[in-house]
């Protein structure tokens, strides 16, 4: 029974002991697994503020990680280290962050766009330092080239401004010998002066005391002429009543201008022509002054040239050989034939002498009952076209007057004219006493007048002129 106690209270020891070695092993593992949960706790928050800092790829591409080690440079420091050195090159304090460093730059590149002292100052904007040292560099090499240049061309210049500088000294030396040349000649030239001087003074009052002598005798000799004058006035005055009674006496011997027989008279005669034809020969060539264009009244050779000049037929020359020339027929009246031996004539025309017209007068060639603004002058333009002269007032050589409608005369209005008024009145006054003047002096001198349908007539247009 002892024995069977002593194994019981052995076997509880053994029971005691094992539990003992539970509890123990149970807190054990307890603490083991507390300890555990906070390691794993620390390792997440270290892996986790580790990814804040760099990823895994990071860590193995970036040369300055790979650089830090534990005990020494950390991967914080490289950082801290690297962005003062960035500080330093970009605004020469490491101590300013990035921040400053921003600020900096921004405010340098506001003062560069603002002083626009640079080209495209916008291309400053977003440069790198790698840039802006590139630029910096080739402005200053372009600068330094620039610089290398000038200096050549200052040495260009400054010896050519030593060659100046003697060739201005030669100059200098030159001039001053000139100035010393000239000094003598003018002080000759002076003494020149007054010798001139002296001897003009003496020919200016000689001239004088002749001058005095030359009027008294030129007063006298004044007085004389005036005299002579008043003499050849009175005999020019009797002259010319003595030629106004010779030219009245002349015109009453002369033939009347009624008959007109100078126009009446043919220039030349029809030798070649066909019924039928258009175009007719004429007994006139170049040696009779005739020119193309020329045109030619034809009348019968048996009646002869009438009064009024009214014609059979116009015709125009249109080719001219030595002793003849070609026409055509620009006009016939109605049951009329141009025959052989048919007379020609053109007033304006003469084969030895150039004929003188005065034309003077209104001409309504249009016949539209009022007076051409240009009449006269086209009366004047066929004159001149077909060989004659023209003169603006009469004389003894004088052949035709071609007279027209006689001007109006200005009326006089009441009151008072304006200027423009004035002068037209003026023109028209004058106009009517030309022609006044004009007509009689051609009736005294017994010149034939031709009216503007006579005119015509002679010419061949029958009262049909047209312009041309």
């Amino acid at each position: 029974m002892a024995r069977v106690l002593q194994q019981g209270i052995g076997s509880l020891k053994v029971l005691f002991l094992f539990v003992g070695l539970w509890l123990a092993s149970t807190v054990v593992l307890v603490m083991l697994y507390t300890g555990l949960e906070d390691l794993r706790s620390e390792n997440k928050r270290l892996t986790d503020a580790n990814a804040r800092l760099i990823s895994p790829s990071e860590n193995r591409s970036i040369p300055l990680v790979q650089q830090a080690s534990p005990g020494g440079d950390t991967v914080v420091g490289l950082l801290e280290r690297a962005r003062g050195e960035t500080a330093a090159l970009a605004t020469g304090d490491a101590a300013h962050d990035v921040a400053t460093v921003r600020t900096t730059l921004e405010g340098f590149l506001q003062g560069v766009q603002s002083d626009r002292i640079v080209p495209n100052p916008e291309d400053y904007a977003s440069v790198s330092y790698h840039d802006g040292i590139t630029m910096l560099y080739d402005a200053f090499s372009a600068e330094q080239g620039r610089r290398v240049d000038l200096e050549q061309r200052v040495g260009e210049l400054q010896t050519g401004l030593d060659r100046a500088v003697e060739a201005s000294a030669q100059q200098q030396e030159e001039f001053e010998r000139r100035a010393r040349e000239l000094g003598e000649q003018l002080a000759e030239v002076e003494a020149d002066r007054e010798r001139y001087r002296n001897e003009r003074d003496g020919q200016v009052a000689a001239m004088e005391r002749e001058y005095d002598d030359r009027r008294q005798q030129s007063d006298a000799d004044l007085t004389h002429e005036r005299q002579r004058s008043a003499g050849f006035e009175e005999q020019l005055g009797q002259a010319q009543n003595r030629f106004t009674q010779l030219q009245e006496k002349l015109g009453s011997l002369m033939a009347g201008p009624q008959e007109l027989s100078t126009a009446r008279q043919p220039d030349g005669q029809i030798i070649t022509a066909i019924p039928g034809d258009e175009v007719v020969y004429i007994n006139l060539g170049r040696k009779d002054r005739l020119v193309l264009g020329l045109r030619f009244a034809v009348y019968s050779a048996e009646s002869g040239i009438p009064t009024d000049g009214h014609a059979k037929a116009q015709i125009e020359v249109v080719s001219i050989d030595d002793k003849s020339a070609e026409c055509k027929i620009a006009d016939v009246a109605s049951h009329e034939v141009i025959l052989r031996g048919d007379l020609i004539a053109n007033p304006i025309y003469d084969r030895n002498r150039a004929v003188s017209f005065v034309v003077v007068g209104e001409f309504d060639l249009d016949h539209d009952g009022r007076p051409d603004s240009d009449g006269a002058l086209a009366v004047e333009s066929m004159v001149v076209d077909w060989g004659g002269t023209l003169s603006t007032e009469m004389s003894g050589l004088t052949d035709f007057v071609v007279v027209g409608a006689s001007p109006r005369l200005p009326r006089r209005a009441a009151g008072s004219e304006s200027a423009a008024q004035s002068q037209r009145s003026v023109r028209m006054q004058q106009a009517h006493d030309r022609y006044t003047r004009i007509v009689e002096s051609a009736g005294a001198l017994s010149v034939p007048m031709l009216t503007q349908e006579v005119f015509l007539n002679f010419l061949g247009y029958s009262g049909r002129y047209a312009r041309r």
